[in-house]
């Protein structure tokens, strides 16, 4: 740790965090015990030495709320329709297996808990252009987008920059940031160009405080739909079920769940099943074949959709294209085009409805399986494995 950066013996200069290091094998290593700095920091950046000099005003305020205005106005804490989510995980230890992609599972499990759909999860490399084209792409296709990794202050940490380009953002010394910084770790304990680089983010960039923590790092939002967290796991975990609860979460309520665990392989239930879901396309249906287990061959799911057809798709808002929507969703703006051109959105089912619908599915597919094959039938137990 370096010497205090104030000159007065504070503990500031105590900790800061583990993935500002500039050693990238070492980071992220833990938290800090230090509150947030005070809303209306005012910041001057000393030309001889490029070094943030910050003075703060209104002691009386921690951070800002999800109540306050400001925070609200792109995004709500909750809202009647049904959001739907793109993840782009960054980073080349992932592609080249020397490390294991366990975030796209937690955020798989964070949004469902809070029925938000994750539509789709993409991998790309610490390259520049890559993250932002598929930065672009998910915009085109889901409601909000999360990033993974590659924010630290090294040279393969190019994610911020990426989301800049994807968003035609100008990047700029953000104040908060810098006092943020200042206040967790002191101005000299992590060098200079590393507190700039953390400290220069998209010009639509701000700090979003999303619990009572007050050892809490921010999300970092950008424009109105670009999330960006970090990589190392346990952070991640935290952020993303943060991020669900208080920023992605809707009114709507999600069905009934059943499993049916059946002791035939699946390739005996193909025709039983196929008819199910033909009949009952408000339901969405799953099969899983168990190959070393003793008793449980196959286990089969039901859930109610959001929509009659599927419960997410491009949007939340939207499900099916018109003709002439699919005709003119092609060549360089086709994703754009995509969903300026869809329909209105379509009735959304209750829960009473998809519930319902549910139970009229089971039962019409038990009745059609075959003899003694079933088990037993499982409510609300949301995970796949026999025991």
């Amino acid at each position: 740790c370096k010497p205090d950066c104030d000159g007065k013996g504070g503990k500031h200069c105590k900790y800061w965090p583990a993935y500002l290091l500039r050693d990238y094998d070492m980071e992220r290593a833990g938290r800090i015990a230090t509150k947030h700095p005070k809303k209306k920091i005012q910041h001057t950046l000393s030309e001889s030495s490029s070094t943030a000099t910050l003075s703060q005003k209104d002691p009386g305020s921690r951070r800002n709320s999800l109540n306050d205005g400001e925070a609200e106005s792109d995004s709500e804490s909750s809202s009647p329709a049904q959001k739907t989510v793109g993840l782009v995980v960054v980073g080349d230890e992932i592609l080249k297996g020397q490390t294991a992609d366990v975030n796209s599972y937690a955020a798989a499990f964070a949004l469902r808990e809070n029925n938000v759909p994750l539509a789709r999860v993409s991998i790309v490399s610490d390259d520049l252009d890559e993250i932002a084209d598929e930065i672009r792409r998910m915009q085109g296709l889901c409601d909000a987008v999360i990033t993974s990794g590659g924010v630290g202050p090294t040279h393969d940490d190019v994610t911020i920059k990426s989301v800049a380009m994807a968003l035609g953002d100008e990047l700029v010394l953000h104040q908060e940031m810098a006092a943020l910084l200042v206040d967790k770790m002191g101005d000299k304990a992590v060098d200079e160009q590393a507190r700039m680089k953390m400290s220069t983010l998209p010009s639509t960039s701000r700090l979003r405080y999303l619990t009572d923590d007050l050892d809490e790092w921010p999300i970092l939002q950008c424009g109105h739909n670009v999330f960006i967290l970090p990589g190392v796991p346990q952070f991640f975990e935290a952020k993303v079920k943060a991020l669900a609860t208080h920023l992605l979460s809707s009114d709507l309520e999600r069905s009934v769940f059943y499993r049916v665990v059946l002791s035939c392989e699946e390739s005996a239930i193909v025709e039983p099943l196929n008819e199910a879901v033909l009949r009952h396309p408000s339901v969405s249906f799953g099969s899983y074949p168990f190959v070393d287990h003793p008793g449980c061959k196959t286990v089969l799911t039901l859930e109610g959709r959001l929509i009659e057809g599927g419960y997410t798709h491009t949007s939340g808002r939207f499900l099916k294209l018109t003709p002439a929507a699919s005709s003119s969703a092609s060549g360089e703006n086709g994703e754009a085009s995509h969903r300026q051109s869809l329909p209105p959105a379509p009735m959304l089912n209750t829960k009473k409805e998809m519930d319902l619908n549910v139970e009229l599915a089971l039962s019409d597919l038990l009745r059609c399986l075959p003899d003694g094959s079933v088990l037993r039938v499982e409510e609300n137990i949301d995970s796949l494995y026999c025991e």
